[in-house]
Protein backbone atom coordinates (compact mmCIF):
# COMPACT_ATOMS: atom_id res chain seq x y z
CA UNK A 1 0.00 0.00 0.00
CA UNK A 2 1.36 3.28 -1.01
CA UNK A 3 1.55 5.68 2.10
CA UNK A 4 1.23 9.19 1.50
CA UNK A 5 2.39 11.74 4.01
CA UNK A 6 1.08 15.44 3.40
CA UNK A 7 1.70 18.25 5.22
CA UNK A 8 -0.02 21.37 6.07
CA UNK A 9 2.96 23.42 4.80
CA UNK A 10 3.30 21.72 1.69
CA UNK A 11 -0.82 22.49 0.70
CA UNK A 12 -0.11 26.38 1.67
CA UNK A 13 2.87 26.25 -0.94
CA UNK A 14 0.93 24.95 -3.58
CA UNK A 15 -2.18 26.99 -2.76
CA UNK A 16 0.30 29.92 -2.84
CA UNK A 17 2.08 28.70 -6.15
CA UNK A 18 -1.12 27.89 -8.12
CA UNK A 19 -2.21 31.78 -7.28
CA UNK A 20 0.31 33.64 -8.02
CA UNK A 21 1.04 31.38 -11.22
CA UNK A 22 -3.05 31.80 -12.31
CA UNK A 23 -2.92 36.04 -11.71
CA UNK A 24 0.24 36.18 -13.18
CA UNK A 25 -1.10 34.33 -16.34
CA UNK A 26 -4.22 36.11 -16.20
CA UNK A 27 -2.85 40.00 -16.23
CA UNK A 28 -0.73 38.52 -19.10
CA UNK A 29 -3.63 36.98 -20.88
CA UNK A 30 -5.99 39.48 -19.87
CA UNK A 31 -5.52 42.01 -23.15
CA UNK A 32 -6.24 38.45 -25.11
CA UNK A 33 -9.42 37.91 -22.48
CA UNK A 34 -10.33 40.32 -20.89
CA UNK A 35 -12.65 38.11 -18.13
CA UNK A 36 -9.57 36.27 -17.20
CA UNK A 37 -8.31 40.31 -15.69
CA UNK A 38 -11.70 40.56 -13.58
CA UNK A 39 -11.83 40.76 -9.88
CA UNK A 40 -11.98 42.24 -6.78
CA UNK A 41 -9.46 43.22 -4.19
CA UNK A 42 -9.55 43.24 -0.11
CA UNK A 43 -7.83 44.60 2.58
CA UNK A 44 -6.18 46.85 4.88
CA UNK A 45 -5.12 50.14 3.75
CA UNK A 46 -2.05 51.42 5.47
CA UNK A 47 -1.84 52.73 9.30
CA UNK A 48 1.24 54.18 10.79
CA UNK A 49 1.87 53.75 14.37
CA UNK A 50 4.24 56.36 15.23
CA UNK A 51 6.05 56.00 18.81
CA UNK A 52 8.22 58.45 18.48
CA UNK A 53 11.39 56.17 18.31
CA UNK A 54 9.78 53.50 16.35
CA UNK A 55 7.21 54.02 13.41
CA UNK A 56 5.36 51.25 12.26
CA UNK A 57 2.95 50.83 9.45
CA UNK A 58 0.80 47.89 8.78
CA UNK A 59 -1.49 47.25 6.09
CA UNK A 60 -2.67 44.24 3.86
CA UNK A 61 -4.09 43.81 0.55
CA UNK A 62 -5.23 41.08 -1.56
CA UNK A 63 -6.27 41.02 -5.10
CA UNK A 64 -7.70 38.27 -6.40
CA UNK A 65 -8.64 37.77 -10.29
CA UNK A 66 -11.00 34.90 -12.33
CA UNK A 67 -7.39 33.52 -13.76
CA UNK A 68 -6.03 33.72 -9.97
CA UNK A 69 -9.15 31.51 -8.75
CA UNK A 70 -8.50 28.89 -11.40
CA UNK A 71 -5.00 28.38 -10.08
CA UNK A 72 -6.35 28.51 -6.56
CA UNK A 73 -8.74 25.12 -7.74
CA UNK A 74 -5.97 23.53 -10.07
CA UNK A 75 -3.75 23.86 -7.01
CA UNK A 76 -6.49 21.89 -5.05
CA UNK A 77 -7.02 19.47 -7.16
CA UNK A 78 -3.17 18.41 -7.78
CA UNK A 79 -2.83 18.57 -4.36
CA UNK A 80 -5.75 15.75 -3.74
CA UNK A 81 -4.14 13.64 -6.41
CA UNK A 82 -0.86 13.62 -4.74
Amino acid sequence: MKRSYRSPLVLVIILLVGLVIGSVLGQVLGSYAPILNQGSSIGLSTTNLDLGIINVTFGFNVSLNLAGALGLIIAIIFYQRM
